[in-house]
C-alpha cells in the first residue's frame, strides 16, 4: 500500500476536542476516510512529491509552504502521523501558493534532484514518456489546491495525516 497522506477539514471546536483527547483522532481520520460528506482529500503517494515541488528540499522549507510534511500542531500518537492546521494557516497557505503556477512547478520538477533527496516514493527517474510523472504530481497539487481554497472559504482547519 505505501505511505499516503489524507487532508480532512475540521472546524475550530474539532480541533479544540482532538487537542485536549488526542487519542480519538484514530477515530476521526477513520471515520473521515469513509465518509465522503466531511470532504477529505486523499493525496496518494504524490504527497512528497508536492512538498519538494514547493520547497525544494525533502523535509524542510518555510511555512506555509511546507505544511504537507511540518507544521500545525501534532495531535495523537506518533504513529498516527496527524497535525492540525487551524483556519488562519489554511487561508496562508492557500494565499502562498495562490501565487504558484503549474509552469513554475513543472519548472521546479527535477528527477535527479529527487531521487537524490530520496523523495517518496522515489519514482521520478522513470522515462516520462512512459510514466505521466509530473502530471500525476500536478493532478494531485490541483486536488490539494482545490482542497484548501474550499476549506478557506469554509473558514476550516485540516487534519493532515502522513501514513
Amino acid at each position: 500500500m505505501g505511505t499516503v497522506c489524507c487532508l480532512a477539514p475540521v472546524v475550530e471546536d474539532q480541533i479544540n476536542e482532538l487537542l485536549a483527547n488526542p487519542e480519538g483522532v484514530s477515530d476521526f481520520l477513520e471515520m473521515s476516510e469513509e465518509d465522503e460528506e466531511i470532504g477529505g482529500v486523499d493525496l496518494d503517494k504524490a504527497w512528497h512529491g508536492i512538498h519538494f515541488l514547493l520547497t525544494g528540499s525533502a523535509w524542510e522549507g518555510e511555512e506555509p509552504l511546507c505544511y504537507l510534511v511540518r507544521g500545525g500542531e501534532e495531535v495523537g500518537a506518533e504513529d498516527d502521523g496527524a497535525r492540525v492546521l487551524r483556519p488562519n494557516q489554511i487561508a496562508d497557505w492557500v494565499n502562498a501558493l495562490s501565487a504558484i503556477s503549474s509552469d513554475d512547478l513543472r519548472k521546479r520538477f527535477d528527477p535527479e534532484a529527487m531521487m537524490k533527496a530520496e523523495i517518496y516514493p522515489e519514482i521520478w527517474d522513470r522515462v516520462l514518456e512512459e510514466d505521466d510523472i509530473l502530471g500525476y504530481l500536478l493532478e494531485n497539487y490541483e486536488i490539494l489546491l482545490s482542497f484548501l481554497e474550499q476549506t478557506k472559504k469554509e473558514n476550516k482547519g485540516a487534519v493532515i495525516s502522513v501514513m
